[in-house]
């Protein structure tokens, strides 16, 4: 990956007399709106998100946005765009964006567009949200979300830097060095060498393998702690990779755990699909990526390991070898 270039105070665009339209999510649609108009009303395309399966709507004047109506006015905001609920959205797309505050004075409100179609806070709403500011030291009664239409009388701007498309546009490693440093500050639990994280308790329509249980089983006799994210504090999550030297899982959100990982570290994806995020993260944070690729299964919607793959990536990692009664349970799950 091509060093990318530090995100710099000089970067951030000031407006005077913005206009921060509410934010609309139609998730079935697959578009959004929400958005930064400057003084005459033109839309400041900067402020969008780059777009991916969703992809923003807003309208290039302010004029013909739908029953605009100021209900709040700002003194001075700086806008960082989109707070996602969702984890992994959050950890690539949301986390990086609270590095801009360290470029404003402590009184500067800092303004998103929730990414909910609830308009939840994800901040104030969720527990890993809660624990993000805590350990970055920011105050939550600076974060506004744009739920409404805002007046905002100087409002700073800085450039989006994720885009889903092509990956990060800046090195932010800093922020999740940062996140990491305070996290480690608390006594982590036991630690392991090895983790899997695993999805084999999410609801059904979350997993992704109709095997699972046969791959965590695998993963056990090979010395893997088996952990699940969903159960954990954000803390305890960033203990726990920071503390890891291989982490496997299958794709999906828990993966996105590696932008807290050590340089030098490894991950092995168990492949679902081909999730660029996951390999442009782990490229960032100089984390190496193994891929074993997943096979179609007779249940609908879900895929299968092969585990003879499984095993041949597990002995390339240096992974232990189970005993002798591992190796007799490992062929009864072939």
């Amino acid at each position: 990956m091509a060093p990318l270039p530090a995100p710099q105070a000089d970067l951030i665009r000031r407006i005077g007399n913005a206009t921060v339209t509410r934010s609309v999510i139609e998730r079935k649609a697959r578009y959004h709106l929400g958005a930064v108009y400057d003084s005459d009303g033109a839309l400041v395309r900067e402020s969008l998100r780059f777009p991916d399966k969703h992809r923003a709507r807003d309208p290039k004047s302010l004029a013909t946005v739908e029953d605009p109506k100021i209900e709040r006015r700002i003194k001075r905001a700086l806008y960082l765009g989109h707070a996602f609920t969702h984890f992994g959205h959050f950890l690539i797309e949301t986390v990086p964006a609270l590095w801009w505050a360290r470029q404003v004075d402590d009184d500067v409100a800092l303004i998103f567009h929730p990414f909910d179609e609830a308009g939840r806070n994800v901040f104030a709403e969720t527990a890993h949200g809660r624990d993000c500011l805590a350990l970055l030291g920011l105050p939550p009664d600076r974060i506004v979300m744009a739920t409404v239409d805002l007046a905002v009388e100087e409002l700073l701007l800085p450039p989006r830097h994720y885009d889903m498309r092509t990956g990060p546009r800046y090195d932010f490693r800093e922020v999740y060095r940062t996140l990491t440093a305070a996290a480690r500050r608390s006594p982590p639990k036991a630690e392991a060498n090895r983790i899997y994280l695993s999805r084999r308790l999410l609801k059904r329509r979350l997993r992704r393998l109709s095997n699972d249980a046969a791959v965590e089983r695998r993963m056990a006799r090979r010395n893997f702690a088996i952990v699940h994210p969903q159960h954990m504090t954000l803390v305890d999550q960033i203990n726990a990779a920071a503390g890891a030297d291989l982490i496997a899982g299958v794709d999906g959100s828990a993966l996105h755990l590696s932008v807290f990982m050590r340089p030098g570290s490894r991950m092995l994806v168990l492949q679902t699909k081909r999730r660029r995020t996951i390999h442009f993260m782990n490229a960032l944070m100089e984390v190496e990526t193994i891929s074993v690729p997943a096979h179609p299964a007779a249940a609908a919607r879900m895929k299968r390991i092969d585990l003879k793959e499984l095993d041949r990536a597990l002995d390339d990692l240096g992974c232990p070898k189970p005993g002798l009664v591992g190796r007799i349970l490992d062929m009864v799950d072939r």
